[in-house]
């Protein structure tokens, strides 16, 4: 758009031209009264040639001077000379009847002026003419016939006398041209002192119009009607004059009107050029639906420099005044508009009217509308009585469009753009301006079957938008919250808001699936997953997904939403404080509360799984009533196939001593490695669809239904199950049978034994072993048939000694050069040291190691690593330069009066106090309790 203004294009007319070149309203003439033309002094209404340049010879106007000028011609034999101009105060009813006096009173300035006109009408050379304003006669009349004779001159009709005939009407104008021109009648007519003469008024109006209609009198008569009284409308009729209604031709007013005030166009091409430019920003805008574009963009041209939004509205509301109205009010009133915006805009829009300055002239029409706009329009001044953008005028724009309305009507979005917008204004920000600014906060601006009204009453809207200002913001977020747990996923318990205002965050930690919902939008979520996960030492953390805005667009921060929940929480407070509130309170409230949740879940989103890369994101599906509960479920839910494959990884290298299901579960729920299960009932199914498929071995189940799962359950991968079975073949159960012998050469039992005495026939007790294998007595740890067995068998417990006391027992260890192993207390874990980068590790490795039966009797526990600045203030050491400087290698030797549960061990090492990065090593003596 270009920088030129009204004052490039155009110059005003000479009637409101001031010396300087601006506008000056004084000097139009904007009302005139045909009693002015007998007034001794000098009036406007008495110069014709001004009166005849400042008019605009419109359709209706030539109509009425070729009827006039035809039948007092009187040679083609026109005989309609009666003729009836209605219309509304001020639709220029008056002005019409003083041009044709002008016409036909002063012909030769008259014919000049038809003639530059184009007008092709030939003046009578003389007429007798008579303009009568019925209440600012001469004199007081009671009768219209002697009022008529007087300013005809006809002295025949005076009061005394009898009503003139038809005939005598005809035979007194003595074929000689008289027009009569009779204005505002009605109101004269219906006097009531003025009773008495009522049919005589009558009879005399229809013998004179009658008499018009007269082929041998060279007579016309206009007079003119505001259509107020019946019994005058009837007279008038009967004749059947030309009738000229006035009020439905508002392209003709605005023809006079711009007449009037515009002078010369002195750039025709750039106003063609600028209408050209306005059609083009509304065709592109969706909201501007118009259905023909290019009648527009002539109609711009036509009416420069008023947009012709505006002048159809004024003409409309000035219609429908009853002082000071229509074309008469109108034409001065934009002539003060037009002066405000002659050297500041390109095009007088409807919100180029400072309606504020002129609410004087719109107290006609609804004073007390007006004055509850005033009301608003303070209301939504800054302090330093100023607006925000467009705010002032959207107020005048709905307020133009109310009055004589009110409440019933208003302005619709279309109308408050063609009103505000220019090319390079964006028309989402003047209605976002509207919806967030104006219409709430202005408390009588109503919303109507998708328009905006004033109107006397308050709107429920104000009454909330007041107590959203006192709402904080805080609240309001926190309404969104609980609209995003509470009805975007349907209250579940198991839906949380990542860090929550006003509420302490709880989210528990155990194996169940999690909803994390977020408000806050970033380009990477890992940081805030990790504090929230290991960050709080969480166990499970393969148990939490990540609900986010879509695109990066927060819900916590957005003015439009939060706006929005402060009303929505304004609501709910009336709605529980007050006993009575207004009309349509429970619609908008509910409206505000839908208009929320559609703007918070237009928001979402993205889920966000764990991973061993981070999290990894995709998309959440929206629309209509989506769940979004079940939807994040759907997103989330393991690919059943993947599920397999993990399972079977994680069994497989678990090797030939299989893994529980437990611990199989837990690595699951704790490791991000894995997929994020939503029920047990998955991880189950996937198990049981392997063990059926021969892949693994579960407890007993092998390529058949799972019967049932128990924590302490086992799984094998089906590559270790027959080496299994074949460790168990080689693994029987290998006793040695130790039994005590008495005299004799057979000790009764089969066992041969031999004695060494001293002849007297008494023997001793010896040991006789038997090989497991081949039953003969072993000869020391070895037998013929090739078994044999060493100090490390015994103490692995593959061979194990049965019967026998404890005596032989203990002599048979001793001769084998072995001490006697407790069978109960052992080194644990045989292959050595558990050990671990960080203390959850190693608790989950012992979790897995120590039975559940188990009792620890002794620990040593190792701790080694660099001491940061906060574990040092631990230490009491306060010295930020020693940040990982200092090494620690503590050694923990414990040995309880009791033996010490799983549990409590593992709640132990949970408790111990270790340095933030140190690596740790455990050692236990346990009793397995077998």
């Amino acid at each position: 758009m270009t920088d030129k203004v009204i004052s490039d294009y155009i110059s005003p007319s000479e009637e409101i031209q001031a010396e300087n070149g601006d506008i000056n309203p004084t000097g139009l003439l904007d009302e005139v009264s045909l009693y002015n033309l007998y007034d001794d002094r000098d009036s406007p209404e008495q110069d014709a040639e001004r009166i005849l340049d400042i008019t605009y010879p419109t359709a209706t106007l030539t109509s009425i001077i070729k009827n006039s000028a035809q039948k007092l011609d009187g040679e083609d034999g026109f005989s309609e000379g009666g003729q009836v101009i209605g219309g509304e105060y001020g639709s220029g009813k008056s002005h019409i009847e003083l041009v044709v006096y002008h016409l036909f009173n002063s012909p030769e300035l008259g014919q000049r002026w038809l003639d530059r006109q184009g007008i092709d009408v030939s003046l009578p050379s003389e007429t007798r003419s008579a303009a009568l304003q019925m209440f600012n006669l001469d004199k007081e009349y009671n009768r219209l016939s002697e009022a008529v004779g007087d300013y005809l001159g006809i002295d025949e009709w005076t009061e005394d006398t009898d009503l003139p005939t038809v005939h005598q009407i005809r035979d007194a104008l003595d074929q000689k041209p008289t027009i009569v021109l009779i204005d505002e009648f009605e109101r004269w007519f219906g006097m009531a002192d003025r009773s008495e003469y009522r049919d005589d008024n009558l009879a005399f109006l229809q013998n004179l119009l009658e008499a018009a209609g007269r082929d041998d009198t060279r007579l016309s008569v206009l007079i003119s009607l505001l259509y107020e009284n019946e019994d005058v409308q009837a007279i008038t009729q009967r004749t059947n004059p030309f009738t000229h209604d006035l009020s439905s031709r508002r392209d003709e007013k605005i023809d006079f009107i711009l007449h009037r005030l515009v002078g010369e166009v002195e750039d025709p091409e750039g106003v063609s050029a600028l209408a050209k430019e306005y059609t083009d920003v509304y065709r592109q805008n969706d909201q501007i639906e118009l259905e023909d574009y290019q009648d527009l963009q002539d109609r711009i041209e036509r009416y420069y420099p008023f947009h012709p939004a505006l002048l159809t509205l004024l003409m409309e509301k000035y219609s429908e005044q009853r002082i000071s109205s229509d074309a008469r009010g109108l034409l001065r009133f934009l002539t003060e508009i037009f002066r405000d915006n002659y050297r500041n805009v390109d095009l007088i829009l409807t919100g180029n009217v400072d309606v504020f300055a002129y609410t004087d002239r719109f107290q006609y029409i609804d004073n007390e509308l007006v004055g509850k706009y005033v009301n608003d329009y303070h209301r939504l001044q800054k302090p330093d009585e100023t607006f925000d953008e467009f705010v002032e005028e959207l107020l005048g724009i709905v307020l133009l469009h109310s009055l004589a309305r009110a409440g019933d009507e208003g302005a619709n979005k279309r109308q408050m753009l063609m009103g505000t917008m220019r090319k390079g204004i964006n028309a989402h920000r003047i209605i976002q301006t509207f919806t967030e600014v104006v219409y709430g906060h202005a408390w009588h601006i109503h919303r109507i079957n998708g328009e905006y009204a004033f109107d006397v009453d308050e709107n429920p809207a104000a009454r909330i938008e007041k107590k959203a200002e006192d709402i904080h913001k805080h609240d309001a977020i926190h309404r969104v919250e609980s609209l995003v747990t509470e009805d975007l996923f349907d209250g579940h318990n198991n839906v949380h808001i990542l860090d929550p205002v006003n509420t302490d965050q709880n989210i528990p930690d155990n194996k169940a699936l999690k909803i994390i919902v977020t408000l806050g939008a970033k380009r990477s979520y890992d940081e805030d997953f990790e504090e929230l996960t290991t960050g709080q030492e969480r166990e499970f953390n393969n148990t939490l997904v990540l609900v986010t805005p879509g695109q990066r667009s927060s819900v916590d921060t957005n003015t439009g939403i939060i706006e929005l929940a402060r009303k929505v929480v304004a609501g709910e407070q009336l709605d529980r404080e007050e006993e009575v509130l207004p009309d349509g309170f429970t619609e908008i409230h509910n409206q505000n509360f839908q208009n929320l949740r559609d703007r918070v879940r237009d928001k979402y989103g993205t889920v966000h799984t764990s991973t061993d890369r981070g999290l990894f994101p995709q998309d959440l599906p929206t629309g209509g009533n989506m769940d979004f509960y079940a939807a994040t479920i759907e997103v989330v839910k393991p690919d059943s196939s993947q599920l397999r494959s993990e399972v079977e990884d994680a069994v497989k290298d678990a090797e030939g001593s299989g893994i529980q299901y437990e611990h199989l579960k837990n690595d699951f729920y704790r490791n991000a490695v894995y997929t994020t299960l939503t029920t047990e009932e998955e991880l189950e199914e996937a198990i049981g669809s392997l063990c059926r498929d021969g892949v693994l071995k579960v407890g007993n189940y092998f390529e058949e239904r799972v019967g049932s799962l128990g924590n302490d359950t086992n799984l094998v991968h089906e590559q270790y199950v027959t080496e299994e079975e074949d460790e168990e073949d080689e693994g029987r159960t290998i006793t040695i049978d130790a039994r005590s012998v008495d005299e004799g050469e057979d000790g009764g039992d089969g066992v041969s034994s031999t004695s060494g005495g001293d002849g007297d026939g008494e023997t001793t007790a010896t040991s006789a072993l038997q090989c497991p294998e081949c039953k003969r007595d072993l000869d020391g740890k070895e037998c013929e048939c090739g078994f044999e067995f060493d100090a490390t068998d015994i103490e692995d417990g593959t061979v194990k000694i049965e019967g026998g006391s404890d005596e032989m027992v203990g002599k048979f260890l001793e001769d084998l050069g072995l001490d006697e192993p407790d069978s109960k207390i052992q080194s644990y874990p045989i292959m050595g040291d558990v050990r671990a980068d960080n203390k959850p590790d190693l608790i989950d490795e012992l979790e897995r190691e120590i039975g559940i039966e188990w009792e620890i009797h002794e620990a040593t526990i190792t701790v080694e690593g660099k001491l940061s600045s906060d574990d040092l203030e631990e230490y009491g050491i306060n010295e930020d330069a020693l940040d990982e400087k200092v090494h620690l290698d503590e050694t923990l030797e414990v040995d309880p009066d009791e033996p010490i549960s799983r549990q409590g061990f593992l709640s132990l090492l949970w408790d111990l106090n270790v340095p933030e990065k140190a690596s740790l090593s455990v050692k236990l003596q346990v009793d397995k309790n077998e």
